[in-house]
């Protein structure tokens, strides 16, 4: 995947022109999660009355009214974008993520946290040699209208704890979907997420890291601005 084409592609699903967001705010760099895990609620009836629904509930849509989800991501591909003191090519990320999406619009609020690491050993393949150089707090919107073609946008804001670094973020969640017995990305343009696999379908396949468990992992594409 070009670096260049994640920037593109994010900003057209998004929905961001060149004199949109990143006019204000310039790339700073694009990172790769995958959701390691997620654990869902969901609350049924009217909004001023909403209360927990039960596993029954679940299977009825017009029973559901809100959709609220906390995430765990992990990724090791951070690419700066320009030189900073910040994104450091080859470092680890980290998210924590809740959302509460409000299922007759398919959108509401995001919040949560990212940290940065670096990898004390890089010689022995263990995730006890990672060393948090950075965090702080993201806050924004998710998008899941799309879910169903998938993808799902996210954007918003993201600071350092210490403020010394902030700025706009605009990211999609690619989906794994089932197509007889393998799971496939969607392919969301020329040399966009997932087209190095050269497929002219429209999709690719999943490789074999992106799995955990042996369950396909929702990869996040997320590029941070300044």
């Amino acid at each position: 995947m070009k670096r260049v084409s994640l920037v593109a592609t994010v900003a057209a699903v998004v929905g961001l022109g060149p004199t949109a967001s990143f006019a204000q705010t310039t790339p700073l760099a694009s990172t790769v999660l995958y959701e390691v895990n997620e654990s869902l609620r969901f609350l049924k009836g009217h909004p001023k009355e909403e209360h927990r629904a039960s596993a029954s509930d679940a299977n009825d849509p017009t029973a559901i009214a809100r959709r609220l989800a906390k995430a765990s991501l992990l990724g090791k591909e951070v690419h700066p974008l320009r030189p900073n003191d910040l994104f450091q090519e080859g470092a680890f990320i980290q998210a924590e993520a809740n959302s509460n999406v409000n299922l007759n619009t398919g959108k509401g609020p995001l919040t949560g946290k990212f940290l940065l690491l670096a990898d004390t050993d890089p010689d022995r393949e263990s995730l006890d040699t990672l060393l948090v150089t950075d965090n702080g707090p993201v806050k924004g919107e998710l998008d899941l209208t799309t879910a169903m073609q998938g993808y799902a946008a996210l954007s918003g804001r993201w600071s350092t704890k210490d403020k010394t670094h902030e700025g706009t973020f605009q990211g999609l969640f690619l989906i794994p979907f089932l197509v007889g017995d393998q799971y496939y990305y969607a392919d969301l343009g020329l040399d966009g997420p997932g087209s190095n696999c050269g497929s002219p379908s429209g999709i690719c396949p999943l490789r074999d890291y992106e799995f955990a468990l042996g369950i396909p992992l929702t990869k996040a594409l997320i590029l941070f601005s300044e």
